[in-house]
């Protein structure tokens, strides 16, 4: 049997589990990128847990040779954050998308600084997407449009999360991981008392990653990886 990491990865959303497979213009033009000669071996994954190994022809073909299904890991997180600015987005749904989160929720909050408009939604995807096939996971991140916070509360979990300065240790919040985590992590002003005390209302449990007061993205990040080593 095939190791589909010993192979470069490329995003086929419709994949068959055999025959021949037509990647889509951009995906093609990778494959030339990577200087990738014909008979070459590639994995292609479809963002919802099969991944296949084939033989790349020409124009963008590729005939399979075996499908793997990887099954979801039973412990999940669902992280509803504050936008930051600019590139950093970029960078911190590319990092979460390499930490394993299961879902991914771009939050409207009372301070929020960046309202991202719906169009940003298709770059973003295309961010995830090249994530996964660079740090080789087979399933895609949901990523749902702009939420409020009432909004990201109808998200089902079994532990809701609050991150904030003098909250307990996450660890120990995480200790004993159940199936779906939903943490919020607010923007740099900090979420409003309203929100706080809704959040509090609904159950979230206030943790804290230490003493440093850290930007969006890395307190994203640092969540992320906070969960991982728990599962």
């Amino acid at each position: 049997m095939l190791n589909p990491n010993d192979y470069p990865w490329f995003y086929a959303p419709e994949l068959p589990a055999a025959g021949e497979v037509s990647l889509d213009p951009e995906e093609s033009r990778h494959t030339k990128a990577q200087r990738l000669t014909t008979e070459a071996k590639v994995s292609l994954f479809n963002g919802k847990g099969i991944v296949a190994i084939g033989t790349l022809m020409s124009e963008g073909k590729v005939t399979l040779l075996e499908t793997h299904e990887v099954t979801k890991s039973e412990k999940t997180l669902v992280l509803a954050v504050a936008v930051p600015k600019g590139e950093r987005a970029d960078w911190m749904l590319q990092k979460l998308t390499e930490l394993g989160v299961a879902t991914i929720i771009p939050l409207k909050s009372e301070r929020s600084v960046v309202l991202p408009r719906e169009a940003k939604q298709e770059r973003w995807q295309r961010i995830l997407i090249e994530a996964c096939k660079q740090s080789k996971q087979a399933w895609l991140p949901e990523l749902t449009p702009l939420l409020t916070i009432q909004e990201a509360l109808q998200q089902k979990a079994d532990l809701k999360l609050l991150l904030e300065q003098g909250g307990k240790p996450v660890r120990e919040a995480l200790k004993i991981l159940p199936a779906t985590v939903l943490a919020f992590v607010g923007p740099e002003g900090g979420f409003a008392d309203e929100e706080k005390t809704l959040l509090q209302n609904a159950g979230c449990v206030a943790v804290s990653l230490g003493k440093p007061v850290l930007r969006i993205e890395t307190a994203a990040m640092a969540i992320a990886a906070a969960h991982n080593l728990f599962k």
